[in-house]
């Protein structure tokens, strides 16, 4: 079996200028993607990911984030 290499949603590392270090995780399931990307928020406060779905930007953690 081949090993898919293209998902609905992606949770991105990225370096100081925005460039991605790594792709952390391929998802299709929109509630787990988001969970995981922040996971990885709360995981390393410092580092900057992205939730991607395509090429548009879903969440951003150098974005200010609204209080709920």
């Amino acid at each position: 079996m081949k090993p898919r290499t293209h998902f609905r949603h992606t949770i991105d590392h990225l370096d100081a200028l925005g460039e991605i270090i790594e792709t952390i995780a391929g998802v299709d399931d929109f509630e787990i993607a988001e969970t995981t990307w922040l996971a990885a928020v709360k995981r390393w406060p410092r580092e900057r990911f992205m939730l991607r779905q395509g090429a548009r930007v879903v969440r951003d953690s150098r974005r200010a984030r609204a209080v709920k």
